[in-house]
């Protein structure tokens, strides 16, 4: 058995149960997304990140739609930039078979069978005008610049998928490297807990910064210096350790009635730039 100890056992040990009944509040469940290494490649239908995705027969690659891009104001005012419509990434895909098996997800939130799909194009908000930037799509019917799908079919019809067309040449040259992927549970706490519970810090030895963790994961409570905050009903379906530039995180977010209602068509998109 490991030595582990969760920050709450940590505190009961001590004896202090008060204190750790109040941290109790502030706990969430997350779900570490961690390196697996195969002998080749990564089996198809497998839980990984990056690479090509393995798509069933009748689900089309999801990409987004080239657009014109004419800055307004400033001191780019009249410049044109064109893109071509673009594949979008495989972020994650996660084998929710495996993920149940691992026992990880420790509330079971998510289904116990399929596969979660996590797409993204690279961009960071919708291309949408405002008083700054005109955006004239090709085509508005693929506007989005992410998606979330969740399937639930025949495991053994699966395929790897090549994308269509390029990636998204504003930020993208290849796919993202591909690693397999396995599970493990992690205990995390609302950093607002170091300011609500008096001498937590120094009881467990522990920075504020520590009470959640920024890997590749799922659930529990974002992290970054510019980090979303999460209200009661929001989870924090996925965070993805993407480091680029001045962008160190990019954080799928969703209402929690929607994810037990497995309406992933409502999941937000959100990001840690500084």
């Amino acid at each position: 058995m490991s030595d582990y100890k969760t920050a709450i056992e940590k505190l009961e040990a001590k004896g202090l149960s008060d204190m750790a009944a109040e941290l109790k509040k502030y706990y969430r469940n997350a779900i570490g997304c961690f390196t697996k290494e195969y002998r080749g490649d990564v089996p198809i239908g497998a839980s990984k990140m990056g690479g090509f995705p393995d798509l069933p027969p009748n689900m089309e690659y999801p990409v987004m739609s080239g657009y014109t891009e004419k800055w307004l104001q400033g001191q780019n005012a009249g410049k044109i930039e064109k893109y071509e419509e673009s594949a979008m990434q495989l972020v994650a895909q996660i084998n929710l078979y495996e993920l149940a098996e691992s026992e990880a997800d420790i509330e079971k939130l998510l289904p116990e069978r399929g596969i979660l799909y996590i797409f993204w194009s690279g961009e960071i908000s919708p291309l949408e005008s405002d008083d700054w930037t005109e955006y004239t799509l090709d085509n508005p019917e693929n506007k989005d610049y992410f998606k979330v799908i969740w399937w639930d079919g025949d495991m053994s019809k699966l395929k790897r998928t090549f994308p269509p067309c390029g990636y998204y040449t504003k930020y993208f040259e290849e796919c993202l490297p591909e690693r397999g992927v396995e599970f493990d549970s992690m205990d995390e706490y609302d950093q607002s807990a170091v300011d609500e519970i008096d001498d937590l810090e120094e009881t467990l030895e522990m920075d504020s910064y520590d009470f959640s963790e920024g890997c590749d994961k799922l659930f529990g409570f974002p992290k970054g210096g510019n980090a979303p905050e999460v209200y009661e009903d929001t989870v924090n379906l996925f965070q993805f350790d993407y480091h680029d530039g001045c962008l160190w995180a990019a954080y799928w977010l969703m209402n929690k009635a929607d994810l037990l209602n497995r309406d992933f068509s409502k999941v937000t998109f959100d990001y840690d730039l500084d």
